[in-house]
């Protein structure tokens, strides 16, 4: 039987050891693999840390959940298990929803009470976290992270790497770009030019202002 390796033993990955043994998966639970000397003797109920992300070797019986929250270091850890042989799973949590002509890539997460409604494209190891929604021919690149609480209209499109902060919403047809970042509780109406970082409402450019001693 195949067993699950969750990687990453912080908050998220803490939270990911309770979903995926409500998601109806059959699987067992092997441990944690973690890379922080604080998490090598936590034990969460009857799993462990395991080992390193670093120095993991993966078997033909391991299926790896990446349930890391800073998306660089994900898509890092990702990237290196990857090449030694790793296979990753996603977890749909049993509250969550899925609506008709929806393709998931490989890893995704769709947390407690998300909701994704029809025909919908969500690229590798894309996050949705809790009670959030991603409505109708919604895009969502790969590595981006949809905090709690979130709303995504009909139409988006979000590139690689995008963050959207928990209480964000995005309008309809809003394009974002490639490692854009929405901060929390933003309303985007307009599209979001790659790498920028938008908040407020509506959401505007985050500007960084000199200070300016007397």
């Amino acid at each position: 039987m195949k067993r699950i390796v969750i990687m990453g033993a912080g908050g998220f990955g803490r939270e990911m050891l309770a979903w995926v043994r409500q998601s109806d998966r059959l699987e067992n639970v092997r441990g944690f693999i973690d890379d922080h000397a604080q998490a090598m003797d936590r034990f969460v109920k009857d799993v462990g840390v395991i080992g390193s992300i670093g120095r993991f070797i993966p078997n033909a019986d391991d299926l790896l959940v990446g349930a890391i929250g800073r998306m660089d270091v994900k898509r890092a850890c990702v990237e290196a298990l990857l090449e030694r042989g790793a296979v990753f799973t996603g977890v749909t949590h049993r509250t969550a929803v899925v609506g008709e002509g929806v393709e998931f890539g490989t890893g995704v997460i769709l947390c407690p009470h998300a909701v994704v409604t029809s025909d919908v494209r969500i690229g590798d190891f894309v996050t949705i976290n809790l009670h959030s929604t991603v409505a109708h021919d919604v895009v969502i690149g790969r590595f981006s992270q949809i905090h709690c609480h979130v709303d995504i209209t009909g139409g988006v499109r979000l590139g690689e790497g995008v963050l959207v902060g928990s209480h964000a919403s995005i309008q309809p047809g809003v394009h974002v770009g490639d490692g854009a970042v929405i901060g929390a509780g933003a309303i985007v109406m307009r599209d979001v030019p790659a790498g920028a970082t938008v908040f407020g409402v509506p959401a505007r450019p985050y500007v960084v202002r000199e200070v300016v001693h007397a």
